[in-house]
């Protein structure tokens, strides 16, 4: 008997000890802590790596005032000088949702993109994000961390409020820099702002970070607005060397079947797609 009640006991102590080490509300807990640390040293190692340099930056280009605002300024560059028949798609991933026909058409037709995504849309899609990184075909640039045009004085375009000041404009490129460095290994090359809108002083600290501003001179959905037929009609316009601009974050709009059409369309007159950065030398504004 006495056997029998030690034997209870122990399975008992067991159940209850197993209990305590397996309780799911107490993992889940654990994760979390475990998730906050890991933020928490992320955000450390973001502020160290980038005091030195913010302050360089920040002192350079504060107190200049802006002269100029807009999308085709000066040193903003919008198309590749060339004579050969080539084109290079760009494609914007904002915020919101993730257009996944478009991006299965360009990988079935094996055309090649860059694609200018932002930190918040990294943050809701990384999953997608790293395996977009990891195909030959993309090209992974920077559209700023939270989408805001890049100004020093608080500018707006569209009615998105841009960056107030110097030092909110350098944390608006470099912290997605960072993000992007930390996901694929790579820094990209190429910068675009939010709603495409810089003002000069900008320009030159974008410049100043090693990265090349990169807008467009053809417009091709206008902001998710163009219908199917317009989207192949702006396609068809394209010349030697032009940028043509997308987004790739409504999937709702008409841009998916717009691009198959008119991309198929632009083959078929000899046109060959490109990424920017193999028509680096050639960027012009």
């Amino acid at each position: 008997m006495k056997q029998f009640l030690f034997f209870l006991l122990g399975i008992t102590m067991f159940i209850s000890i197993n209990h305590t080490y397996y309780n799911p509300n107490e993992i889940v807990s654990f994760n979390e802590q475990l998730q906050q640390q890991r933020d928490s040293l992320e955000n450390y190692k973001f502020r160290i790596s980038s005091d030195k340099l913010a302050s360089k930056i920040i002192g350079k280009f504060n107190g200049i005032e802006p002269e100029v605002w807009g999308e085709n300024i000066d040193d903003v560059i919008t198309r590749i000088d060339t004579e050969e028949k080539v084109v290079a798609l760009t494609f914007d991933a904002c915020h919101g949702s993730y257009d996944e026909a478009l991006i299965d058409f360009l990988i079935e037709e094996k055309i090649p993109a860059t694609l200018f995504v932002t930190g918040k849309w990294i943050k809701k899609h990384e999953e997608t994000f790293v395996a977009l990184s990891k195909n030959p075909l993309f090209e992974i640039a920077n559209h700023g961390y939270e989408h805001k045009p890049l100004s020093v004085t608080g500018q707006s375009a569209y009615g998105v409020k841009g960056t107030k000041n110097i030092e909110e404009a350098f944390y608006e490129v470099f912290r997605n820099q960072v993000l992007i460095k930390e996901l694929t290994g790579e820094y990209p090359k190429y910068f675009r702002s939010g709603t495409a809108y810089y003002d000069d002083v900008s320009v030159d600290m974008i410049y100043a970070l090693g990265l090349k501003p990169v807008n467009y001179n053809v417009l091709g959905d206008a902001g998710a607005t163009f219908n199917k037929k317009q989207i192949v009609q702006s396609m068809m316009t394209a010349k030697n060397g032009s940028i043509l601009l997308f987004h790739m974050n409504h999937p709702q709009s008409h841009i998916s079947e717009g691009v198959k059409k008119g991309a198929l369309k632009l083959r078929e007159e000899g046109f060959k797609f490109v990424r920017i950065e193999e028509y680096d030398k050639f960027l012009r504004e």
